[in-house]
Order: structure tokens, then sequence, then C-alpha cells
């Protein structure tokens, strides 16, 4: 592992459609489309067109190819990329409808697919 390396769980590439409300304390301040870039059990990086602040919480529906989940979390960096988009790192929390061990099981098959 990197020693700059932050993450506790690896992250796999997985490019799923999510929809996002953002919300600074309990206001709603957006809401939109993006894709997912990657994920570990318990973080993600999503590309979207606007700026998220650091002191925003998400709220995602994650639309996989056989299940959807509907987590929230709190964004710990926002990064224009040079495509014009930001890639948002998140630390996901909480899970609102969907379970963990579906997101954990598909973060192995998509691990073990690159080691194949």
């Amino acid at each position: 592992m990197n020693i700059e390396e932050r993450r506790q769980e690896p992250r796999v590439k997985a490019a799923y459609h999510i929809l996002y409300e953002c919300f600074q304390g309990n206001a709603k301040v957006g809401e939109g489309a993006a894709q997912t870039v990657n994920l570990s059990e318990h973080g993600a990086l999503i590309e979207l067109a606007q700026e998220i602040n650091p002191e925003t919480s998400l709220i995602l529906w994650i639309m996989a190819p056989f299940y959807t989940m509907l987590v929230r979390g709190n964004v710990v960096h926002s990064r224009r990329g040079a495509n014009g988009m930001y890639q948002v790192g998140m630390r996901l929390t909480d899970v609102i409808e969907g379970n963990w061990e579906i997101l954990r099981k598909d973060i192995e098959s998509r691990a073990a697919e690159i080691l194949v």
C-alpha cells in the first residue's frame, strides 16, 4: 500500500450511473446525475459537472447492473479534472436502502476479475 494512501479499503473501477442530492446541514442545495469512477465498501469516487464542497453531504442512488442502493456519505475532497468535470471523493456512512453486503460482494467480484 502506498505510504500516502489514506483509504482503509481497496477501491475497484466501477462506472455506475448515480443520482445525487447535496446537503449542507439540513438544507438541500443541489441535485443531479453523475457516474461512479471507483468504489470501495465505504468509499466512492464520483464524477459530476458541479463543484461540491468538502463540508457537503450527499445522498446517492447507485444504479449498478444487478442492484440499486441508496446511501449517504460525506465529501472528503473535490477536484476539477482535465475534462472539466469534478471528481469527488466520498466516505459512505449510511445505507438508506439496500445493504453493505451487496456492495461488498460486488467489489469482491470486481477485484477477482482484475486478478484473473
